[in-house]
């Protein structure tokens, strides 16, 4: 009796793989057409503005001037989605092997990097001694950067951002904290902008497709983390993240 149902879960698991890995080619076969096929039609829309406005620019009216210039930001709008859509659905087909990262070089990396934005707002950053950690760097490091990234350029005009990264040893998992003192969220977008092509703030006044906090939280739920915003501050905004301490390359 132990010897059947032994056999049955074996062959239960062997199809549930098999299940997995036909799901995961599908998923594959669809970031492919994505970022292949459906980038195709763009280019030719743009093509051919391209060509029409280089041939009779100097026979349009106002109007029709203005209607070319809608074709060309929604063309260009489109393709953001698409490109924002396509780095979203790699998080899942793409394995980087974890490694152990220092976190300090990490973050020094990153403020080389972001030292222009840094310096054009008189920005303070600050953090914490932070840990080693088992991850992937690349995606570790797109997570810190979003964060850190928005930080700053969420921010009324003239306002010097304050930033703090903090973090805090919770046993199983280290947690990490980003506070700035910027526009704040939204109590009624705290959920919304962690969703694809979401986002809590105007288009207008800030630039952005609404994808940063998306990859960043699955990316947190690859390294066995949570990301969450707290949504009872005066000003500003904290968000924390947790990473799991015994990751291994099981991705």
């Amino acid at each position: 009796m132990e010897l059947e149902m032994s056999t049955k879960l074996k062959h239960q698991l062997e199809k549930t793989q098999e299940d997995l890995a036909l799901l995961k080619a599908e998923y594959e076969e669809f970031v492919y057409i994505v970022s292949h096929d459906l980038s195709a039609p763009l280019r030719q829309v743009e093509g051919f503005v391209e060509i029409i406005t280089e041939k009779h620019a100097d026979s349009f009216d106002d109007k029709t001037k203005r209607h070319f210039e809608l074709i060309n930001s929604g063309t260009f709008k489109a393709k953001q989605i698409l490109d924002a859509i396509t780095r979203y659905s790699r998080i899942n087909t793409v394995i980087e092997p974890y490694t152990l990262l220092d976190l300090n070089v990490v973050i020094d990396d990153l403020k080389n990097n972001l030292s222009s934005l840094i310096n054009k707002n008189n920005a303070l950053f600050t953090f914490d001694t932070l840990p080693k950690i088992q991850g992937s760097r690349e995606q570790i490091t797109k997570v810190f950067e979003c964060l850190i990234h928005n930080a700053l350029t969420y921010q009324q005009d003239g306002n010097q951002p304050v930033i703090k990264l903090s973090v805090s040893d919770k046993g199983d998992v280290w947690q990490f904290c980003i506070n700035d003192n910027g526009i704040g969220v939204a109590d009624n977008n705290t959920d919304k902008i962690f969703k694809v092509l979401r986002r809590g703030v105007s288009d207008k006044k800030y630039a952005g497709m609404g994808m940063g906090l998306s990859i960043s939280k699955k990316i947190i739920q690859k390294h066995h983390g949570d990301i969450w915003l707290d949504a009872g501050l005066e000003c500003g905004a904290s968000f924390y993240f947790t990473i799991a301490k015994d990751l291994q390359n099981d991705q």
